[in-house]
């Protein structure tokens, strides 16, 4: 990223193709904050963008002074006075001789009276209603801009508001495919890796075991009596249940091993080092001291384990071992049992 956003000498052609070879939001505005303020002689332009969230209007752009110098402006409940937020508010261009938040920090460092010109920046859209994604305010030593000048300023103004509009729609696409990625690799109800991913997780965490010549334990915790709790306390009680097991686990284990949930009622450690039987009795005892739900008995679980490479050398050999080693224990009543 350049220090110095490109220079406007052709206002129209020149921002397009700044629009076109930058994609950095940053970058883009400040270029079009200086081509606003090369259209009328001494002026100051100023770019703040709508934060959806809080309903505040924020500097994100200014030339020729800092933007970070600038306040901004609380939209509800601002005195209908405000230029900035009239322009907003109504979607229309507006002339503020003096007064308002901004345009007063602005027209201060000016000669004269001055004038500020608050034009807002709107997305039209085909059969939906208009969007405002800001302001471009520019302010004045005398006059506005008229003619010519006015109508390049409000395309400049138009070409802010997609470059707002897309950057906007950029953070909205990788929230999106953030959320599609955790989705793939999560389980809904519990929030820890899925079967995928712990199929993933354990071929990658046997592959360095391999490598380094070292253990790698294969945990399976079964919940006691599930069935039981959803038959007696419906299945809203038994997922929370689960959850309560799934976040016990997660809270207990080392940063290195990986918590997934492996059945209906099974979550699965994998855990490298050979200390995976310690690790289950500790995760296990914690499993215990959870508090029960209403009318619940307490919750215990049995637990299988298995080695690499003693219990098998493949994933299907670690899985199968443990779960061997789990209906030992589930047969014993809440054991822990290591594979043989």
């Amino acid at each position: 990223m350049s220090s110095e956003p490109p220079v406007i000498r052709d206002p129209l052609p020149s921002a397009a193709l700044l629009l076109a070879r930058t994609t950095e939001l940053g970058e883009r505005l400040s270029g079009l904050a200086r081509a606003a303020a090369g259209l009328a002689e001494g002026s100051i332009a100023a770019i703040h963008l709508l934060d959806e969230e809080g309903g505040a209007l924020r500097p994100i752009a200014a030339h020729p002074v800092d933007p970070s110098g600038l306040p901004s402006l609380e939209t509800a409940g601002v005195d209908a006075a405000d230029g900035m937020a009239l322009a907003v508010r109504d979607r229309r261009e507006v002339v503020a001789l003096a007064g308002g938040t901004v345009a007063s920090v602005l027209l201060s460092t000016l000669p004269g009276s001055g004038v500020a010109l608050h034009l807002p920046l709107v997305l039209e859209r085909p059969r939906e209603s208009p969007d405002v994604e800001g302001v471009l305010t520019l302010a004045c030593p005398t006059t506005p801009p008229e003619g010519k000048a006015l109508e390049t300023l409000r395309a400049l103004a138009a070409l802010t508001a997609v470059a707002a509009s897309q950057a906007r729609l950029e953070t909205a696409l990788g929230e999106r495919s953030d959320w599609f990625d955790r989705l793939a690799h999560t389980d809904a109800l519990t929030g820890l890796a899925n079967r995928r991913t712990l199929d993933r997780v354990l071929e990658l965490e046997l592959a360095r075991a391999v490598r380094q010549g070292s253990d790698l334990c294969v945990a399976i915790f079964g919940v006691d009596d599930h069935d039981l709790i959803a038959g007696q306390h419906g299945a809203h009680a038994a997922d929370d249940v689960l959850r309560r097991v799934a976040a016990s686990l997660a809270e207990t284990v080392r940063l290195v091993d990986t918590v997934a949930r492996y059945g209906r009622a099974e979550f699965v450690v994998v855990a490298p080092g050979s200390s995976g039987l310690a690790m289950a009795e500790r995760a296990a005892a914690a499993i215990g001291r959870i508090e029960p739900g209403d009318g619940g008995a307490p919750v215990t679980v049995s637990v299988g384990v298995a080695t690499f490479p003693g219990q098998g050398t493949t994933t299907e050999e670690l899985l199968a071992s443990a779960e061997r080693a789990l209906s030992v224990a589930r047969a014993r009543g809440g054991a822990i049992v290591a594979a043989d």
